[in-house]
Order: C-alpha cells, then sequence, then structure tokens
C-alpha cells in the first residue's frame, strides 16, 4: 500500500491520465467513433493486465483466506467495469449530440457529485471531514459550470467575429474532452435522439451510470476499520475484473454503433480489420493512458479512501482544458470576459482538489 504522499501522487497521476486520454480520440475523428472504442478497450484490457500480473503478482484477493467468500465482491468489480463502458459510450454520444452546455454539467456533473455520494456511503472512512470533501465536490461541480460558460462565450464571440452561420454552428460538436470537431451531415441534425429533450435524457443517463462503477469498486475493495476483510479484493484485482468486463462488454456495444451510429456513416468489423497501425495505435494508447489512471485511482483509493481519490480523479476537465488552452490554442483571440471565466476555471479545479485532499 502506498504512503500518503504517494497516494495524493496516485490520485494526481489518475487526474492527469483521465484528462489526457481524449487527445487521442481527437487525433482519431477521421475514424467512425466505433472503430477506435474497439481498440481503446483493447488498450485498457491489456495495459491493466500486464500491470496486475507484474506489480500486483497476480493476486485478485487483498487475503487468501477471503477467496472463498469473495463471489460478491468479483461480482461488483465485473459490474463496475460493465457499467462504466456503457456510461463512457452514452456520455461520448451525449456530447456529440447535445454539446458541452448540456452535457458537461448534466453528464460529468451528476456523475462527479452522485458519484462521490454514493462512494462516500459505502466508504466512509475515506474521509477525516466530510465536509471538506463536499466542499470541494460543490467547487469542482461549479468549475465544470464555468467551463461551460466560457465555451459558451468563446464560441459566440467567434461566430460573431468570423460571420459564421447557424448551420455551419450547428455541425460542429465538442467531442469528450470537450475540444470541437466537425460532425459530418446527417449524424448529429439528422438523428432522431436528436432532439434536445432525448439528448439530454442520454447525458442523465450516462451520469447516472458513471455515478456507480466508483460505489461499486468501494464495496469490492472494501475492508473493516481493522484492515480485514472477508474476500475483499486488492487494488489491481478489482481493476483486473473491472477492465475485463470492459473488453467483454465491448464488443456488443461497439456492433450497436457500427450498425447505429449517432454521428457519421454505418460501419463494420471487417472495415476495423482494415486500418492502419496508426489508427489502430490511437485506440491502444487512449486505452492504456486511461487504464493506467484507473488503476492509480485504485491504487490511491486503498490508503486515501476511494471517495477522495475519486473526487480528484473527477476534476479530469481541467487537464483536457489545460490541452485545449497550451496545445491546441483553442482559446486564443478570446475575450476579455472568456479569459475570466478560463481563469475562474481553473481556481475553482485547484480549490476543489485541495479542498478534496484536506478532507483526508
Amino acid at each position: 500500500m502506498p504512503s500518503s504522499a504517494g497516494a495524493l501522487a496516485l490520485a494526481l497521476l489518475s487526474l492527469a491520465c483521465w484528462g489526457t486520454w481524449s487527445n487521442t480520440a481527437k487525433a482519431a475523428t477521421h475514424l467512425p467513433f466505433a472503430l477506435y472504442y474497439c481498440d481503446f478497450t483493447l488498450g485498457v484490457f491489456v495495459t491493466a493486465a500486464v500491470v496486475f500480473i507484474t506489480i500486483g503478482d497476480g493476486r485478485v484477493f487483498l487475503f487468501e483466506d477471503g477467496a472463498a467468500a469473495g463471489g460478491l465482491h468479483v461480482l461488483a468489480a465485473l459490474g463496475a467495469g460493465a457499467v462504466f463502458n456503457l456510461a463512457n459510450v452514452l456520455l461520448v454520444s451525449g456530447v456529440s449530440l447535445a454539446g458541452l452546455i448540456v452535457a458537461f454539467p448534466v453528464g460529468i456533473g451528476t456523475a462527479l457529485v452522485l458519484g462521490t455520494l454514493l462512494t462516500f456511503w459505502i466508504d466512509p472512512a475515506s474521509t477525516s471531514y466530510p465536509a471538506l470533501l463536499f466542499c470541494g465536490v460543490a467547487a469542482a461541480f461549479c468549475a465544470i459550470v464555468v467551463q461551460v460558460l466560457a465555451d459558451r462565450e468563446h464560441r459566440g464571440s467567434r461566430q460573431k467575429r468570423d460571420g459564421v452561420t447557424e448551420l455551419e454552428h450547428s455541425c460542429e460538436v465538442p467531442h469528450s474532452d470537450g475540444h470541437l470537431r466537425r460532425a459530418e451531415r446527417g449524424g448529429v441534425n439528422g438523428g432522431g435522439l436528436g432532439g434536445n429533450a432525448g439528448a439530454t435524457i442520454i447525458c442523465a443517463v450516462s451520469g447516472v451510470l458513471m455515478a456507480c462503477w466508483s460505489p461499486l469498486n468501494a464495496f469490492a475493495m472494501r475492508t473493516a476499520p481493522d484492515g480485514t476483510c472477508d474476500g475483499c479484493l486488492a487494488p489491481l484485482g478489482s481493476s483486473f475484473l473491472f477492465t475485463s468486463a470492459v473488453l467483454l462488454t465491448s464488443p456488443a456495444i461497439c456492433a450497436c454503433l457500427m450498425r447505429w451510429p449517432l454521428v457519421g456513416s454505418p460501419t463494420t468489423f471487417a472495415t476495423y480489420a482494415k486500418l492502419s497501425p496508426r489508427d489502430h495505435a490511437l485506440g491502444w494508447l487512449g486505452g492504456a493512458i486511461w487504464a493506467v489512471g484507473t488503476v492509480s485511482n485504485l491504487l490511491s483509493g486503498s490508503k486515501l479512501g476511494l471517495a477522495l481519490s475519486y473526487a480528484i480523479g473527477q476534476a479530469a476537465p481541467m487537464v483536457a482544458s489545460l490541452w485545449g488552452l497550451v496545445y491546441y490554442r483553442e482559446f486564443a483571440g478570446a475575450s476579455y470576459r472568456t479569459a475570466a471565466l478560463v481563469a475562474s476555471m481553473f481556481v475553482l479545479y485547484l480549490a476543489a482538489i485541495a479542498l478534496t485532499a484536506c478532507s483526508k
């Protein structure tokens, strides 16, 4: 088990990884999302399996004598992976259909607040000062709202400056990290779920499902105050089962996305087999980065408490925004109002991380 300082470093590493993996999805926007996601899930599983075999010594259960009673804990870890996989796909679809302005507060905001509350309910020992933890969650939610306002303000001022028509603007949709990308005609505007109500429902469902995987993992790894447990999982064992469920549920999910894409045209597994090594590598790399973040978060949670580590990791949109600000220069030429909103967003995210860390 890592030290307290090491656990906090792992939580910050998970924050960085969860905010970075979507850059590979941005680089793969020339591909149907279903094809990218096939490789993403392979990258997730292989990375977690390598970590499990090497660092974890192949140990699934925290104590060998608890293995016989570990059935419910194993099911919880598998369920967490299946729930996450569906939630992740719905969130990306919700962002594509509803845009950042709806998807972030409804989807990610729900996952952040509800997920932290449920994980704290399962693992109340995760924090010594719950009020600080909940203040940190509130600050992170406010940061998400400010991030949405900054994006809306910048796009509005850019439309006025460049004379972008409403039709052209409607074909430009944000990806899961908040970066804009051009959608094919007939995708976002042509689908039956493209209405505001349907898109909002998709975002809400994704947020509720996303909020469930952390408490399920908390149950799978939960120990008694004295450190003993009856069939609980080791952090790396839990992550291995979690990612195994992601891999096992992906063929059905990807098949549905290929046949009924919410953005773009239908595709097939035959097309996937013809992708270039570079195209495959984008998905593998994205999955590897996300898996490192998840393993780090679970290892951190074994020391800090999963509610605390989850809350820190869910500040990942801050890192995605930092990529957009520094690397992609998406806010170049932004107005003073937009710059003030972006600065406020970073201050709120940093305050959220500080409050959450101090709650232990």
